[in-house]
């Protein structure tokens, strides 16, 4: 992006040296009458422009040599036009066919290779992990994890290995399974229960996708700060979601991304930046109010006694250490709200619709 400015700033420069030089040379030849009904006001933003394209085009066919095929890109918005802003799986799979298992697309400003080979895609993801295993920030997620605050979006590397360590020992080991096993079919004998005591759902029916997200939260909200929801009422868990399903909803929408790709538009994004760090701002408090500061009393008060019994004390007890900072605590929440919760009550609704639509699928799998 400084590049791009910088070289924007040249090339004003440039003209406006083009300009006062012509009119000095040929003082006559920009009175005439064709040249002067255009005032310097348009002239001078137009030669940048022009003369900023014309360098890009030739940049761009000199550096084509060396990159994967791919379909035609316009001036400005590259492949936008053509792909829409659904970047589906099968869009993806259907380009493939045409242009091989690496191939190119411009958005915008910006390149996307697109590997669709298993071997390929292990060399990326496996051999060249390194290379790859940071994630592309853009203007929102940078509000939304605080600059790569988090686990998601942080930089790869002592940081991120740092955080990963602190986030697998109250997750992802054999003993955390153990642990919360009994809660989870719980939760899940719940959802049965209340389908089957509820008179509606004979006559009526019911979007099972409601009973879900309080049992999903439930679940992790009983390993993250050892609570639970009482109803889809429960004025908590309302606000949770709200925040939650207002988050990805900005995060994932076309509104934003026009500026990030093209940053030409980026002036006409100040409106919306607004409102993600209005919503980030009561969200992190939320959690910070209702679960974290609850976590923290209740360390305090136990002392010494204390028991570590969530994962949230766990990376209390890291932070006090000084091994992450209290921004990280707040971003590592703001991950699991998102990335643990949302994107599996997806998988499970999509499994459940599919299954539905597919009603002579064998019964082990049904059940």
């Amino acid at each position: 992006m400084a590049h791009s400015a910088t070289k924007s700033m040249f090339f004003t420069l440039l003209a406006v040296a083009f300009v006062s030089c012509m009119k000095f040379a040929c003082p006559n030849y920009l009175s005439t009458a064709r040249f002067s009904q255009l005032p310097l006001s348009i002239i001078l933003p137009l030669l940048p422009l022009i003369l900023y394209f014309l360098t890009s085009i030739v940049a761009r066919s000199s550096a084509s040599k060396n990159l994967p095929p791919g379909p035609v890109s316009y001036p400005l918005f590259g492949n936008w036009l053509q792909v829409g802003n659904d970047l589906n799986h099968r869009l993806l799979a259907s380009l493939s066919q045409t242009y091989g298992a690496v191939f190119l697309l411009k958005l915008g400003s910006k390149n996307l290779a697109v590997v669709s080979d298993p071997e390929l895609a292990n060399q990326v993801l496996h051999a060249q992990g390194v290379e790859f295993g940071s994630r592309p920030r853009n203007v929102v997620f940078d509000i939304f994890t605080g600059g790569g605050q988090d686990m998601v979006f942080t930089v790869y590397g002592e940081h991120w290995r740092k955080m990963r360590r602190i986030m697998t020992l109250p997750f992802f080991t054999n003993k955390v399974v153990n642990q919360y096993s009994n809660s989870w079919e719980q939760e899940m004998d719940l959802v049965v229960e209340d389908i089957k005591d509820n008179e509606k759902v004979r006559t009526e029916g019911i979007v099972i996708r409601k009973r879900l997200q309080l049992m999903l939260y439930n679940i992790m909200y009983r390993m993250m700060f050892d609570a639970r929801f009482q109803s889809q009422e429960d004025p908590l868990f309302v606000q949770a979601t709200r925040f939650n399903s207002e988050r990805s909803r900005l995060a994932q929408s076309f509104e934003y991304n026009y500026g990030d790709f093209i940053p030409w538009l980026r002036p006409f994004l100040r409106g919306y930046l607004n409102k993600c760090r209005d919503l980030q701002q009561r969200r992190l408090a939320f959690f910070n109010s209702y679960f974290i500061e609850e976590r923290r009393k209740t360390m305090a008060s136990n002392g010494e006694k204390h028991k570590i019994s969530c994962a949230m004390d766990h990376i209390i007890h890291a932070q006090m250490k000084g091994e992450i900072s209290e921004e990280n605590v707040l971003y590592i929440v703001e991950n699991i709200n998102v990335a643990a919760i949302e994107t599996t009550l997806w998988s499970m609704e999509w499994a459940i619709a599919e299954l539905v639509n597919h009603p002579t699928v064998p019964g082990e799998d049904q059940r």
